[in-house]
């Protein structure tokens, strides 16, 4: 490989790795779609009502994972939490599809970088703005990487079969939360972003190399659009976050 002025920017093609998730996750009896959701009180309610099976877990050095599965109009669909930030996504989606899931389904919340996404409003990212760093490593550097097309037809389908009002745009994936500054928030905002997150742009450039079908919707949470930033008490809205995970598994089984 030819040395480049930076790190990221030398991505190697080859598609062997030293290190393969299927040398050490065998192959499992997993149904063929997955929700990935980032709310872990939708996920204890129905452990608590017994809607969930422990089908398999995926392991770090510092937690443990359950890979659960659910019956949706009596077919399989697997769910699990997961991780917060690119790295750890994508360490569990590499994982998951080692086990043999092949579609995906990822809800979860979002900053907004428009005041007039109300909390709760769904946004369906069609392309997101690659500002970490896992996707460089599976995909040429470029600026932006997008939502595989059939994913995108299947939630947009659903959402109006379902009169469901959505926007569809782009996100800005980062890894640092704390450094949202105001400047780069109004770059990222003339790009076109309206919210922004930490794992989308490395969940789509995975599920391209490893040729999985995956699509994300998010939710509008806290504000960062104005001069001081609005929790808006996103987490607590606990209704949206579980009827977000219910239309994600209802979708999940489309694809």
């Amino acid at each position: 490989m030819l040395q480049k002025e930076f790190p990221i920017l030398e991505f190697d093609p080859n598609k062997s790795a030293k290190l393969e998730p299927s040398n050490f996750i065998e192959k499992k009896d997993v149904p063929k779609a997955c929700v990935i959701t980032f709310f872990r009180e939708v996920i204890q309610e129905k452990l608590e009502k017994n809607l969930l099976t422990e089908i398999a877990t995926v392991n770090s050095e510092t937690v443990q994972l359950s890979v659960y599965e659910t019956l949706v109009d009596n077919t399989r669909v697997g769910i699990i939490l997961g991780f917060v930030g690119a790295a750890g996504s994508v360490g569990l989606l590499e994982e998951l599809i080692a086990m043999g899931f092949e579609n995906f389904i990822v809800c979860g919340g979002a900053g907004v970088l428009r005041k007039d996404i109300q909390v709760g409003h769904l946004v369906l990212p069609y392309a997101a703005v690659r500002d970490e760093g896992v996707s460089y490593h599976y995909l040429e550097p470029s600026r932006e990487v997008g939502c595989n097309e059939h994913a995108m037809s299947v939630i947009e389908n659903q959402l109006k079969e379902e009169n469901i009002p959505y926007i569809k745009a782009k996100t800005w994936t980062t890894d640092a939360i704390f450094r949202e500054t105001n400047d780069k928030i109004a770059l990222r905002v003339s790009e076109g972003c309206v919210t922004v997150e930490m794992e989308c742009a490395a969940f789509f450039a995975v599920s391209q190399f490893r040729g999985v079908t995956l699509g994300q919707m998010l939710y509008g949470g806290d504000d960062l659009s104005g001069d001081e930033w609005d929790l808006r008490k996103w987490k607590d809205r606990k209704e949206i976050r579980k009827n977000l995970v219910d239309l994600s598994l209802r979708i999940a089984l489309r694809l």
